[in-house]
């Protein structure tokens, strides 16, 4: 009798699984994110992950997965357009991801789908730009991009990470009070874009890795070029050039900051 009530209580469960809704990015009040916010999934992507060098590659292998309500991830798959070689290298590296911070509709907790890029620092997107490939030592940091002496490190491990002076909450603000909303109705979701801060504090190099969209993108980019100056990068003591990449909530509850 134990064993048949246990048959029933697994398959029952099964079921229960199965039934279980996964919702969509748009469908939910707050979408899951990794544990510390954009800049710590980039992080853990250039830790984690061990490129095939193939420069002609698209510039990010773009991946979707499913956030359980317990923050597991589940149901990996690339959907790149095209066949890329480290394909299997980002299955690999997203099964070792930590849980996430699940997505949240009527303040419960809930599985929803989501698609994310990992960036490849291989791909020969500027030809004026040597793009270097990127090792881990416990004591050195190795830049993302050296041209000549005027190297760009990548936010992950630097000494002092830029920062806006007043805090992100404040830039964020300044964000939503600078931006355009498209008059769509129903339009919701997250604009993804990476920016140079510079030694002397500016934005340069503006690229968007993912819209939503009726021009959300390129008004991105306009607001990010009218930012005042951010507190440089510093290594080694001395300002430097630093690749930084952030998150931009579009339509209902405004963007606010992610670094937890």
């Amino acid at each position: 009798m134990k064993k048949i009530a246990l048959l029933i209580l697994l398959v029952s469960s099964q079921i229960m699984l199965a039934q279980t809704k996964i919702y969509s990015e748009k469908e939910v009040d707050n979408q899951p994110y990794f544990s510390g916010g954009w800049n710590e999934w980039i992080g853990f992507v250039e830790k984690n992950m061990k490129w095939i060098p193939e420069k002609k590659g698209a510039q990010n292998i773009q991946i979707e997965f499913t956030v359980q309500a317990n923050g597991a991830i589940t149901d990996i798959k690339v959907i790149n357009p095209k066949p890329n070689i480290n394909e299997k290298e980002a299955l690999r590296v997203m099964a070792l991801s930590p849980k996430w911070i699940p997505a949240t509709l009527a303040g419960k907790k809930v599985p929803c789908r989501l698609k994310y890029g990992m960036f490849n620092p291989w791909a020969d997107t500027e030809p004026a730009l040597t793009v270097a490939p990127i090792h881990h030592t416990s004591n050195r940091i190795t830049p993302v991009i050296n041209d000549d002496d005027n190297l760009i490190y990548s936010a992950a491990g630097i000494e002092v990470k830029p920062n806006f002076p007043e805090g992100f909450e404040k830039f964020y603000q300044f964000f939503n009070n600078n931006f355009q909303t498209p008059d769509e109705e129903g339009l919701k979701g997250k604009v993804y874009a990476t920016f140079i801060v510079e030694k002397d504090g500016s934005l340069s190099d503006i690229k968007i890795l993912r819209d939503i969209g009726y021009g959300t993108g390129k008004e991105t980019i306009r607001v990010l070029n009218l930012s005042p100056k951010w507190n440089p990068g510093i290594q080694n003591g001395k300002p430097v050039r630093v690749m930084y990449s952030m998150p931009f909530t579009i339509g209902g509850i405004k963007t606010l900051p992610e670094t937890k």
